[in-house]
């Protein structure tokens, strides 16, 4: 028997609760295909991902280079609107090759007291460290792997597909990225969804990343022409010379203006420049012209000796800044409506640290904080911190940069010597170290660091006048990918 209400109204109250219905069986649909810690309401979303690594750079190296600066305490990221922390970047193991295990070998976690040890935590800190590709591919996928591995896990398979540039095409966005070094190097290589079990196969990761469906812009250095002064070498390019750019064929299809990908190749600082406003390629790689980094390889004029103070040796003069590299990327990227992910890497801050070069380390961190308040002008003028989320850190320490006793005393203050005056301080490693690095984020989605922290670190609160809350450079990857898909954390 029908119900005693008009016709009219049984009508609208059954169309009401078909379309609420069918509106709870697309929901169950639609969260019975998404990772248990995604199946949740829509909670915040970015059209722009910025991540921003300043390779190498611990805490000391960002503070080293403040002091230098003057702005200790007040560089742009101090500033009202950022989340403050810090970062675990301990690997799945410092095997070099797949294991086949898949399971984390707990003595390389981060902990506070192996990590503070006055003993022993040198020793700790040096031996759990995490390598550049190991480090990229856990904040590119969210995934811990063994050192030297590009976007491929510890089971020997390659993560295809879940990569952040990979997702962001899947959501019809641009991806990109850029670096001061050559442009497949590890990090790079892992932002930009390359995979590979080896990070120094060089030719191979660039020819995946120029063959890449998800990436509009690749630039950095690696010039096969060029040394690393800026100088054009003398013969024709070998393969060998081309390895960082995809090998001498690859080359050739790019200077020839017939890659097949469709590939825009720009080299000269002019061109560079040139790129950061107005109209643009819909697909740029940018060789800038020296060999392995944009400034940091580079020597004194004529075999002149010249004093190891930061910016006492001139500059390669024929290459771009990484601001303007960043800038120029940016401005063929944000031709897309639906919005963009790029990487930028201050990738030369390692290399110096590596070579103990603590001039060369503040040259090169400037050269990135640079950069950061290019792109945060960038944003407030032709974004917002509504649309855009920007996340400023490094892969891992380098170095163990601590004050000039620290080799006496372990973990002695680095001392201020004012603006313009070299920190006193001294390194105690040339190679990379478990050591929490910093995070700073602000814009769309930044607060949702907060809901992942990890532990607290006492002792670093103490010495660097940080909350010492950390999270895990995995949440790198799970805050980025929530923006960007506009679904929710886990609790």
């Amino acid at each position: 028997m029908l119900p005693k209400e008009p016709a009219m109204q049984l009508l609208l109250n059954f169309a009401k609760r078909l379309a609420a219905a069918t509106v709870v069986v697309w929901c169950v649909s639609l969260a019975a295909n998404l990772p248990a810690e995604e199946a949740g309401p829509s909670v915040v979303r970015a059209k722009n991902v910025i991540i921003m690594v300043a390779d190498g750079a611990g805490f000391n190296t960002w503070r080293a280079t403040s002091m230098y600066r003057g702005q200790l305490g007040n560089e742009i990221y101090d500033k009202p609107g950022w989340v403050h922390l810090a970062v675990a970047t301990y690997p799945l193991s410092t095997s070099t090759k797949p294991e086949g295990k898949d399971k984390q070998n707990e003595n390389l976690v981060y902990s506070p007291q192996k990590a503070w040890d006055p003993d022993k935590g040198y020793a700790w800190l040096r031996s759990s460290a995490t390598d550049s590709a190991a480090a990229a591919t856990a904040m590119a996928t969210g995934i811990k792997t063994y050192n030297n591995a590009i976007n491929w896990d510890d089971l020997d398979r390659p993560l295809t597909g879940k990569t952040l540039p990979e997702i962001a095409h899947q959501l019809g966005k641009s991806a990109g990225v850029v670096t001061s070094v050559q442009w497949s190097h590890a990090t790079p290589a892992g932002f930009g969804g390359a995979h590979n079990r080896e990070r120094d196969n060089y030719a191979e990761i660039a020819q995946e990343m120029l063959a890449a469906p998800y990436l509009q812009v690749i630039m950095g250095a690696g010039h096969p022409e060029y040394d690393t002064n800026g100088r054009r070498k003398s013969g024709a390019p070998t393969d060998k010379d081309c390895r960082y750019v995809g090998g001498l064929a690859a080359w050739q299809s790019l200077t020839a203006g017939k890659h097949p990908a469709g590939w825009t190749l720009i080299q000269t600082k002019e061109e560079f420049e040139k790129l950061t406003q107005g109209s643009t390629p819909a697909k740029v790689v940018g060789t800038a012209q020296v060999a392995t980094t944009l400034q940091q390889a580079r020597g004194g004029i004529l075999g002149i000796v010249v004093r190891d103070e930061p910016f006492a040796t001139p500059f390669n003069d024929n290459v771009p800044t990484l601001a303007t590299m960043a800038l120029g990327a940016i401005n063929v990227l944000d031709d897309n409506p639906q919005g963009f992910y790029l990487m930028i890497e201050g990738g030369a801050v390692d290399w110096a640290n590596h070579a103990n070069q603590l001039h060369r380390m503040i040259e090169e961190q400037s050269d990135f904080l640079a950069a950061v308040e290019a792109v945060v002008q960038w944003i407030e003028k032709n974004s917002s911190w509504d649309q855009t989320l920007l996340i400023l850190t490094a892969d891992h320490e380098c170095g163990l940069l601590w004050g000039p006793d620290s080799n006496k005393t372990p973990f002695a203050a680095i001392r201020d010597q004012g603006p313009g005056k070299m920190p006193a301080a001294r390194y105690n490693a040339t190679g990379h170290t478990n050591s929490l690095v910093p995070l700073y984020a602000r814009g769309a989605g930044a607060e949702l660091f907060r809901k992942l922290i990890r532990g607290k670190d006492s002792h670093a609160a103490e010495v660097w006048g940080i909350s010492g809350e950390f999270v895990d450079n995995t949440d790198i990857f799970r805050v980025a990918r929530a923006v960007l898909t506009g679904q929710n954390l886990a609790p």
